[in-house]
Order: C-alpha cells, then structure tokens, then sequence
C-alpha cells in the first residue's frame, strides 16, 4: 500500500515538474520577447534618418555621435584651466568641414527660451535624453545652440527631435572662455515619435 501510495507521488510530482518546466520555458521565452519589444520601442524613434530623405530635403544627415568623438577639455567652474589639457584642443577637420553647411540632427532638446504659448525658440540639442534636465552634465561637444529662425518652433518633447538648418563649428568665446563649439540657426524642428514595431 505504501509503495503504491509512493508510486502515485512520484507520478503527481513529475507532472507538477512537467507542468513548472513549461511554465518556466514560457515565462523565458515571453522574458525575451518582452526584451526584444523593449529594445525596439527605445530604439526605434532614434534611428537615423534615410539618407534618401534628406538628400531630397537639402540637409545633410549628420549622426549627433560624430560631433563629439574627440577630447576637448574645458575646466570646471572655479577650477583653475590646465595650459597643457587646453593646448590640445582641437576640433577635428571632419568635423570642422561641416561649419556653413545645411545639416540634419536628431537628439533630446532642453529648452533655453520658449515663448507664452509653450513654443520652443532656443534649445540646447544633445544626443542622449540622460544629459537633458537631471541628467548627467554634458561635455561642450556633446551639444549644440540651437536657435530657430523667426516663426519656427521646436517642439517641447521628450521624444527625439529631429532639426534642419545652418550648422556653425568654431569656438565661441565669451569673457576669455569657450562656451560652445556649435551653434545651428534651425529652419524646421519635429518630434520623431517613438513607436512600438
């Protein structure tokens, strides 16, 4: 009696652990499914645009990660500067050849001056959405001045936004101190939505 009774354990508990190892290969399987979803939705609103899109449009698609490639030291405030960090600054002239040119960008905007009716008109635009607001500080050749021309207006979003216009490389100095490496006087300014698939 004993044994069958142990028989008709066994047989329940390896049908609970038939039961918890389909349940443990599904709740896997939806895990990466999730994970894969995940990636696409934070991914998919950052891609690049076509470059076909923009050669028809008259800007050139400029990837916001080729503009800060490169060291370039600027001392913190109240620290005293490093004559040999700031005799090494230079600005690439890949980067220096886009000075003049009609470019597209796509980053996180952090407003500067936005009007009464909640219009953006001056932002600074950097590529990753954690160097905007709270974030971490950014580097001055991870972010660009971006003031739009009269009548144009950026949207406020936490979605990328994507600009087009005039691109200005060159070092901006005020009261002896670099305070930007690029300046864009945007022509047209839109959210890029983020989408799930």
């Amino acid at each position: 009696m004993k044994i069958g009774n142990f028989e008709v354990h066994m047989q329940k508990s390896n049908q609970a652990s038939k039961a918890v190892g389909i349940l443990k290969t599904f709740g896997f399987f939806f895990t990466i499914i999730g994970i894969i979803a995940m990636a696409l939705y934070l991914g998919a609103g950052e891609s690049a645009p076509s470059a076909k899109i923009e050669t028809q449009s008259g800007y050139k698609y400029v990837d916001i990660t080729e503009l800060d490639n490169f060291a370039y030291y600027t001392p913190l405030p109240g620290e005293k500067p490093d004559p040999e960090l700031l005799a090494k600054n230079s600005i690439p002239e890949t980067v220096k050849n886009l000075n003049g040119s009609r470019v597209t960008l796509t980053g996180f905007i952090m407003p500067v001056s936005v009007d009464d009716d909640g219009n953006v008109e001056e932002f600074a635009l950097n590529g990753s959405y954690d160097r905007c607001f709270y974030g971490a500080p950014s580097q001055i050749n991870q972010w660009i001045h971006v003031k739009m021309q009269p009548g144009q207006y950026a949207p406020f979003s936490h979605s990328p936004v994507t600009v087009s216009g005039t691109f200005e490389v060159g070092e901006l100095i005020e009261d002896g101190e670099v305070v930007s490496l690029y300046r864009m006087t945007g022509d047209k300014a839109v959210t890029r939505q983020r989408r799930m698939f």
